[in-house]
């Protein structure tokens, strides 16, 4: 291996995550790869619970034993060069991580349905063995959606039917979410997912979103198009002309 490369995450904690409510879960495999973000790395695995709370409060009681999670796990890492990355150990949660906390509560404590609820939390240092020894590493584990996201779907390659049938399955999650005030600002495919059998989509990721507006003033195309699920219209050639916009392919 590099020496030079970044370490992943499962190098230095353990199979099975103990939380401070007692409560244990045992990471399973990865569903993405090791991601280095700003100032953190970031990495997601299916998880299991292997043991419950000890006073039988909390509320992953209500699950199966064999019930999967997602568990995303993010680790401060030493800073790059010439970069704006903290330059001393964190106590942490990452501002991504708390604002992803406040809307995975909302959402288990509304019992929003189509995104993920809050299961459990932990954030603690790092031992001498991380790539940060003193700054944070934070769990977070969710229910998980069912389904596959659009963008390894194919979606483009759907029928106009199904297409369609996706979108306004899509606009209704997303409307709820707006009522709930977010409006995720993290819009791609890969965040949309769709459940076969129940014919339902589902949103995930909400590490970045803006306080939202009442989605009755909701412009539902430019909504689509901005989650790649419309394309743009192409650009008018006076815009390009009067050099208000780029033309395509422009290195200009």
């Amino acid at each position: 291996m590099d020496a030079s490369a970044p370490r992943q995450p499962d190098e230095f904690f353990g199979t099975t995550i103990e939380f401070d409510d007692g409560t244990s879960y045992e990471r399973c495999q990865s569903i993405t790869d090791y991601r280095r973000d700003p100032g953190e790395s970031r990495i997601l695995y299916i998880c299991r619970r292997t043991q419950k709370s000890g006073n039988g409060s909390d509320l992953t009681s209500q699950h199966s034993e064999q019930e999967e999670f997602v568990m995303k796990v993010k680790v401060q890492v030493p800073p790059r060069s010439a970069s704006t990355d903290p330059k001393e150990p964190l106590p942490g949660p990452s501002e991504t991580t708390a604002a992803e906390l406040k809307a995975l509560r909302l959402f288990r404590d509304s019992s929003a349905e189509g995104v993920p609820h809050y299961i459990n939390s932990k954030c603690s240092p790092q031992g001498s063995d991380g790539p940060f020894p003193g700054g944070y590493i934070s769990y977070t584990v969710m229910t998980k959606m069912p389904g596959q996201d659009l963008m390894a779907a194919k979606f483009w390659s759907l029928s106009d039917a199904e297409k369609e049938e996706r979108r306004q399955a899509f606009l209704r999650v997303l409307k709820s979410i707006w009522r709930l005030g977010i409006a995720p600002y993290d819009c791609a495919l890969r965040n949309v997912l769709w459940d076969p059998e129940q014919r339902k989509c589902s949103i995930v990721d909400f590490e970045h979103y803006h306080p939202a507006k009442d989605p009755i003033n909701m412009h539902t195309t430019e909504e689509m198009q901005r989650w790649g699920l419309v394309q743009r219209p192409p650009p008018s050639h006076w815009a390009i002309e009067w050099g208000l916009i780029k033309e395509p392919g422009a290195t200009y």
